[in-house]
């Protein structure tokens, strides 16, 4: 008789402990659902999307889109005369931009093998977020004689919103290999 019972609390223990609910799916990379809200991990952030339990979708101000032009930084350190300017717009998760170098026509033969990092600052000048370039993925605009008129590039860099926000700046900086 007393194994019987002994049996019994052990399966109603054991049954009580299976009834716990794991509140966290995850949906997709870096995406999960959380008590009913969904997050996405975005530079070591974690960003809440959406709710769930709500009948209506808030619409978000990230979600109207507006080209923001950043301007033309001289690359003096690298070629007098030189410049980049940097125009971008942030969808979603993702600022997409172009990023123009002008006055460096001789760029692949000196810097082959190099890279250009575009750094972004907040208004304190600290950097808050870094993308690198590589020099053989830039695009060579040439003229009428083959002649190069500049570089050019269109890339896309993850970043959270807040990121996004508290840009207020951007400074270029190149490597070597």
């Amino acid at each position: 008789m007393k194994k019987i019972i002994l049996i019994s609390v052990l399966i109603a223990i054991l049954s009580s402990c299976t009834g716990v609910k794991n509140d966290t799916i995850q949906v997709g990379e870096n995406t999960f659902v959380h008590q009913e809200k969904v997050f996405r991990i975005i530079d070591n952030e974690i960003t809440e999307l959406g709710n769930l339990e709500v009948d209506s979708i808030t619409k978000s101000t990230v979600l109207n889109p507006k080209i923001k032009n950043y301007g033309a930084k001289e690359l003096d350190y690298v070629k007098v005369g030189a410049t980049a300017n940097l125009k971008a717009v942030y969808r979603g998760d993702l600022l997409y931009f172009k990023m123009d170098l002008e006055g460096l026509n001789d760029l692949r033969k000196r810097y082959d093998g190099g890279g250009i990092s575009i750094n972004f600052l907040d208004k304190f000048g600290f950097q808050i977020h870094s993308t690198t370039i590589k020099m053989n993925e830039l695009i060579r605009i040439v003229g009428d004689n083959n002649e190069t008129i500049k570089f050019q590039y269109n890339g896309k860099t993850q970043m959270s919103s807040e990121v996004y926000k508290a840009i207020s700046v951007y400074s270029i900086s190149s490597f070597l290999r």
